[in-house]
């Protein structure tokens, strides 16, 4: 798809935000997770996945601030503290203009407020988080199951689905 520099494709973040809090729950779900969306008083993740008896916190993220070099995506919500490994198991980043995930265990950004990703460049600081799906699927040292990391061909399929999810975002003129 490419970097933007022009219209955005959502109104608001809020709207943005939503859209890709669907669209990360419509890729989990293909990849055989359950999901579901927390109710009532908004705990500090987005989303919870499953398999096998296995939950996972996950807060989902996105950006198209492209800043001439790499993506900027904020890591927080405005008058919010950080998120903490307690609150957080993993972070999903959507970079909406490469049509790319990101799936980084908490740790890995705790005490981050920004994070800048150059999903164009071979080797990149972050490129092992690149469409890791199965960072949500490995074994934990404090869990004790290990499931299937999916097939390269699903994840493919997965891409292409959302390309043209994303197609005809655009060609709306709402």
């Amino acid at each position: 798809m490419g970097r933007r520099w022009g219209k955005k494709l959502f109104a608001n973040y809020k709207r943005r935000g939503e859209w890709v809090e669907l669209l990360f729950m419509t890729v989990a779900a293909g990849l055989g997770f359950n999901v579901a969306k927390p109710w009532g008083e908004p705990p500090r993740y987005d989303v919870v996945v499953e398999l096998n008896g296995r939950f996972l916190r996950v807060q989902v993220k996105s950006t198209e601030m492209w800043l001439g070099t790499c993506y900027l995506c904020q890591l927080y919500r405005f008058g919010r503290p950080n998120y903490t490994t307690r609150q957080v198991d993993y972070f999903a980043i959507y970079v909406v203009p490469e049509d790319v995930w990101y799936i980084f265990p908490a740790k890995c950004l705790a005490g981050k407020r920004t994070i800048a990703l150059t999903p164009h460049l071979k080797g990149h600081k972050y490129e092992r988080y690149k469409e890791n799906w199965g960072l949500l699927k490995r074994r934990h040292p404090s869990r004790q199951s290990r499931t299937v990391i999916p097939s390269e061909k699903r994840l493919t399929s997965l891409s292409q689905l959302t390309r043209r999810i994303l197609r005809r975002l655009e060609g709306l003129d709402y």
